[in-house]
């Protein structure tokens, strides 16, 4: 007792310094719970180590070796054990404050007896009385002093398995004061121990400060750049040094002890996969404190079924109580054997860090690591499997649309990817979560001009998209959708903006979703994402989406405010790295993602400009066509019997094809109808005549009907709408029709002839489209775009040799689809610039344009050369849709294609000025600029002038229509005989009277221009210019005898035709001709049943007629062989004397006997559906009356 005595005979030491603390530090590994929440909740982490205050405020620092050697020497002989005393904290408390409460965790009163006497101890030494003290060990400080707040920290420090701990020595801390600008003032330092033990050691030997700050300066500098943008002084953040990854622990159902325990190694062999599936699921916490437990059945319910259930399941806003209630579940756990954090109702397993925590569970074993990002809270799990070559990882980013959410957001995915990039660099990526990357791009727009957002954060939405594809990530979404294998319910595109397509948070649908919004606009996002690096090992198969509203008793029962989220991955066999051949086929036929510059990225301007032209219907004109629809639905369907009522429905539909079907229609489109039935071609016109003759009192006329190699077609007016309506005899179609969306392309159904498949072809093909569109609403402002585009510069029309609405349509997609399958997100203004990019460099002359998602290899397509362009589309039959293409018009095509690339890569290019134009080279300011500038910038015009003085309209219409049809010749027989020359027609009538005036006169005339390609100053000789008149008089000749060779049309004594060469100056004031021709009178008798024998296509077989037995001449025309069909084939094609429209061919058909077809109709290649095998050719005549066989089989 010596040194009690010295004790009691010195001066005392005062206990008043805050720079000093005597304290108990547990040991580093048994408070890693503790230390998980202090790292989130206590303003001291970092500063000071998890601790028992003994004595605080201490002595002063010059103080501390009298001090020390005091109570060292007071402690000796105190515990006559070989170890100190135990200490057990296992009770959570708290203090209240004005603001806020410290949450902590103490002992029962029997286990703070050897604190109170180790502090009694120290304070004798000192020479101060000893004085209680509530020892214990603070976990942190809630946000508020809400109940609420407190008793959310509370639970957790309850859920922290019992600290049991020896204390062997005592720590003394002494303050570490820096400069202001040094982040790490004010920490407290380890100054040295004090032994309480019996067994003595150095009294000052030193612990590891494991609580203070670490990390190396490579991870500092990279993380310090990374977080530019962000708030550093935020209460929400964390310093660079503590977010380093941290290992955790996986834990392994125990099913004999009935618990989950902790595992480190696989507990059996190696796995062996050929696919793999991951989901992500945002279960939504909707209360702090206490948690709400009325969805956890309905969430568990919906994890384990059919649609979640995968391989690993990434759960994001995972609380403490819904994830002990999930691994309670028999079924989860025989579904997921391990998972990232045990059930925190365990008593052994310490609680989840945060409200809103991200868990991962796994059929297999894993490893994994918490990356913590800038703010608080926020990080990534990341799961590495021993015996599996790829890396999963779960992120729920920070929410909201403001400037420093989404700069945060942009930090937080470059945290991910580049701690990616340096630890599994070769290794395939599954990165999934909840990124809350605002992607409807009218809640975008609708925050820039609210002034939300800056044009800056906007631009940061954008490059987070262009991030994501340059590190190699794939969004699964996007390319199953664009493989047409996204198994999601698809929902109405019409009423949808850019980026709303694939939405997982959907206020309009989800109450949930909209009371957890936020905002008034409550458009759809797509937030939630499961993003894939293949590295040549994974093939992403199939999407789907679960956890959908379902409404039950009229009430709508819906999990959570997201939907899940679920992607089936194949492993590809052979060595990583292989590319498939899928991936070769696509890595083939890419498409350059072309940026928009910054005057044209917002697509509110682009809207803009097409309103001001009228592109887009009014919501009247919206209505007033689905009436229209709808009435004609109602009067051609229902009971197609004639005299017994009790006969069925004949099953029979209506769809809309093109432009109306695809939602891209403007207010002078047609509707185009199809109507599929089970009764013969002549019996459904037959009877649909009937009733739209009878219904002429609600507004339908039958303005006429138009026979064509594919069959019948009505001309309908609709309350002053116009439809067309033809017919597919299809049985098995109709009866199936709910199911027609979801029909493979090999389906068995579609086993029919081929003029039925023909007509079926554009409704397969719209909603293959339709389907596979990563966004509708961005396809349709691009498509309506480049419409208005092509009908400024003149090149929108099939049938004068350039490109129509079904082309376009083609074209965009495969553009569309290929730029989503690697860069997730395309808005519209990208979409169109780099539509303009590629096909302006395109390779016509060998490449072809096709979906190759739909085409898994190059279509087997042989061209001819009278194909300058080849756009196929994607179901059987499969044709060149663009076999009306001539040369001269892709040549201008190619040449108008460039030009708008290069005015859409100016940087002051604006959406206005895109589609102003050039400006008018004339004065007359009605003429359209791009009209004006045709007139003026071709040296020599073809004027193909109609002159008219018919009594009736109908045969007015029918001659402009005919010459307009034959036009598309002269220009191939021009380039033919002067492919020198620049051919280009304008595809409109012109006029040079004024177009309101009306009369029995009209004059009309169609405009070709023709320029040298050559330089101008080229000469060329006398003779050259001689012999191109001859040649071009020759083309006039030609074109002038086939045009009045058809008395249907052409009457000399009401009508001329003339062509001629004119000068710039004699077309320079023509304006547009719009007259209007009227509709045609229907000329049909009552009951007439004229159908042709080739509309009658109805599934049964026909009976076979027998060949017509042509009689023989007695004798040969000449004793030698003739040649064969093929050579007087292309003679009569091919011999510049002879004209092919004259000459006709006689064939056998296979089932109806000898038939004939105009030689131009005759199809040579053995793609084309229409071929014949030469070999049934019995003969070539000349057309007209008197017109005689040239060759006939039987003479060979």
């Amino acid at each position: 007792m010596a040194g009690v005595d010295e004790t009691s005979h010195s001066a005392s030491i005062s206990t008043t310094s805050y720079e000093t603390a005597l304290c108990v530090i547990p040991s580093q590994h048994a408070c890693q719970d503790i230390e998980n929440l202090r790292s989130l909740y206590d303003k001291g982490y970092g500063k000071w180590p998890p601790h028992v205050n003994l004595i605080y405020p201490f002595v002063e620092p010059d103080a501390l070796q009298r001090a020390t050697a005091r109570i060292d020497s007071y402690l000796q002989g105190m515990w006559d054990v070989k170890n100190g005393p135990e200490v057990i904290l296992d009770q959570a408390d708290h203090f209240e404050h004005r603001s806020n409460s410290t949450i902590f965790l103490r002992g029962s009163d029997d286990s703070q007896v050897p604190l109170a006497l180790l502090r009694s101890a120290a304070l004798q030494a000192l020479g101060q009385a000893a004085s209680s003290c509530n020892f214990h060990l603070t976990v942190g400080q809630s946000e508020d002093d809400t109940p609420s707040s407190r008793n959310f920290l509370l639970d957790k420090a309850r859920r922290i398995p019992a600290l049991t701990f020896e204390v062997g020595s005592l720590a003394i801390l002494i303050r570490e004061r820096a400069s202001a600008q040094d982040p790490t003032t004010n920490r407290m330092r380890l100054w040295g121990t004090l032994d309480v033990s019996a067994v003595r050691s150095n009294s000052l030997a030193r612990l590891p400060e494991f609580w203070l700050e670490g990390g190396s300066d490579e991870g500092d500098r990279s993380e310090t750049e990374e977080d530019d943008g962000t708030e550093p002084n935020d209460r929400t953040s964390i310093s660079t040094a503590l977010r380093q990854p941290r290992s955790g622990t996986t834990f392994h159902f125990d099913s004999e002890n009935e618990c989950w325990s902790s595992v480190h190694s696989p507990p059996g062999g190696e796995a062996t996969l050929s696919a793999l599936s991951v989901s992500s699921y945002n279960v939504l916490i909707d209360s702090e404190y206490p948690p709400a437990r009325d969805r956890d059945s309905l969430l568990v319910e919906t994890i384990l079924s059919d649609s979640a259930t995968a391989d690993a399941l990434i759960l994001q806003e995972v609380s403490d109580d819904f994830l002990s209630y999930l691994l309670s579940n028999e079924d989860a756990r025989r579904q997921y054997a391990f998972t990232s954090h045990g059930p925190p109702d365990q008593p052994d397993i310490g609680p989840l860090p945060s409200l809103r925590n991200i868990v991962i569970l796994s059929r297999w074993y894993f490893h994994w690591e918490f990356v913590p990002f800038h703010r608080r809270h926020k990080g990534a799990v990341v799961a590495t499997f021993p015996s599996l070559p790829f890396v999963v990882a779960g992120v729920h980013l920070t929410c909201g649309l403001t400037d420093g959410s989404v700069a945060a957001k942009k930090v937080q995915l470059q945290n991910i990817t580049r701690y990616l990039k340096r630890n599994h660099a070769d290794k395939p990526w599954v990165l999934a979560g909840d990124f809350n990357i605002t992607t409807s791009k009218y809640t975008i727009d609708l925050a820039l001009r609210d002034k939300s957002i800056s044009q800056q954060t906007a631009r940061t939405l954008e490059s987070m998209e262009l991030m994501i594809a340059e590190v190699g990530l794939l969004d699964a979404w996007s390319v199953t959708r664009v493989e047409a294998t996204d198994e999601s319910a698809m929902a109405d595109a019409d009423h949808l903006f850019e980026g709303e397509e694939g939405a997982t948070f959907d206020p309009r649908e989800n109450a949930l979703a909209a009371a957890t919004s936020g905002t008034s606009n409550n458009r759809p996002q797509r937030y939630d994402r499961i993003l894939v690096r293949p590295q040549g090992l994974l093939r992403i198969d199939r999407f789907n989406h679960f956890g959908l509203p379902e409404t039950s008793n009229g009430m709508q029962q819906v999990p959570s405010d997201h939907s899940g989220i679920r992607t089936s991955m194949k492993i590809q066999s052979g060595e990583a790295g292989g590319p498939s051949k899928e991936l070769d086929m696509l890595n083939q036929y890419s498409v350059e993602h072309t940026h928009a510059s910054a005057h044209l990225s917002h697509a509110s301007d682009l809207i803009d400009a097409l309103s001001k032209r009228q592109v887009f219907p009014t919501a009247e004109e919206e209505v007033h066509r689905k009436n229209a629809f709808e009435l004609l639905k109602s009067i051609v369907l229902g009971s197609f019997h004639l005299d017994d009522s009790s006969t069925p429905d004949i099953p029979m539909v209506i769809v809309p094809v093109g432009s109306y079907a695809l939602g891209v229609w403007t207010s002078i489109s047609d509707i185009d109808c199809l109507c599929i039935g089970s009764i013969s071609s002549k019996t459904f016109f037959r009877l649909a005549r009937q009733r739209i003759l009878r219904a002429e009192s609600q507004g339908v006329r039958l303005l006429r009907k138009v026979e064509a190699n594919t069959g019948t077609m009505l001309e309908l007016s609709v309350n002053d709408i116009s439809v067309d309506l033809q017919y597919c005899p299809a049985a098995t179609i109709a009866q199936k029709w709910s199911d027609f969306p979801s029909l493979q392309a090999s389906d068995p159904l579609f086993n029919l002839p081929i003029l039925s498949l023909r007509k079926l072809k554009p409704v397969r093909d719209l909603s293959y489209i339709q389907r596979t569109l990563p966004s509708m609403a961005s396809f349709r402002l691009a498509y309506h775009c480049i419409k208005l585009w092509a009908i400024e510069r003149g090149i929108y029309s099939a049938k004068f040799g350039y490109l129509g609405g079904i082309h376009f349509a083609l074209m965009l997609s495969w553009v569309c689809k290929r730029l989503a399958h690697d860069g997730a997100s395309v808005s519209a203004s990208d979409l169109i610039a780099s539509f303009f990019h590629h096909y302006a460099y395109f390779d016509w002359e060998h490449e072809m344009v096709f979906d190759a998602f739909f085409h898994k290899k190059q279509p087997r397509y042989h061209r001819t050369a009278k194909e300058p362009m080849v756009v196929l589309g994607f179901h059987a039959p499969n044709s060149n849709i663009a076999h009306t293409a001539t040369v001269p018009g892709l040549q201008t095509l190619v040449q108008e294609f460039r030009l708008a690339d290069e005015q859409l890569s100016a940087p002051d290019m604006t959406w206005d000025k895109f589609f102003q134009g050039h400006e008018p080279a004339v004065a007359d300011t009605k003429v359209d600029p791009t009209v004006a500038t045709f007139l003026t910038s071709h040296e020599s015009y073809v004027k193909i002038d109609i002159q008219y003085w018919g009594r009736t309209l109908s045969m007015g219409k029918g001659l402009v229509g005919w010459v307009e049809s034959r036009c598309i010749n002269l220009v191939v027989d021009i380039h033919k005989a002067l492919p020198h020359l620049f051919v280009r027609i304008w595809p409109a009538r012109f006029s040079d009277s004024d177009p309101t005036t009306s009369g029995a006169y009209y004059h009309g005339c169609y405009l070709i221009g023709l320029s040298r390609r050559e330089p101008e100053n080229t000469e060329t000789s006398g003779e050259d210019r001689q012999h191109a008149k001859l040649a071009i008089r020759k083309t006039f000749d030609r074109f002038l005898a086939q045009v009045q060779a058809d008395g249907k049309y052409y009457d000399p004594n009401s009508c001329w035709i003339g062509v001629s060469l004119a000068k710039p100056g004699d077309v320079k004031n023509m304006r547009l001709d719009n007259r209007e021709w009227g509709d045609y009178v229907a000329e049909f008798e009552p009951n007439s049943d004229d159908e042709e024998a080739s509309d009658d296509l109805t599934e049964e077989p026909r009976p076979v007629q027998k060949l017509l037995i042509r009689p023989s001449t007695s004798t040969p025309v000449s004793s030698s062989k003739l040649r064969p069909a093929s050579d007087i084939l292309n003679r009569l094609r091919w011999d510049p004397n002879l004209d092919p429209s004259d000459y006709i061919v006689g064939y056998e058909d296979r089932f109806l006997g000898a038939k004939e077809t105009a030689l131009e109709k005759w199809k040579t290649e053995q793609t084309d559906e229409e071929f014949i095998p030469q070999h049934r050719i019995l003969y070539f005549k000349k057309k007209g009356e008197g017109g005689g066989e040239v060759w006939q089989f039987h003479l060979l």
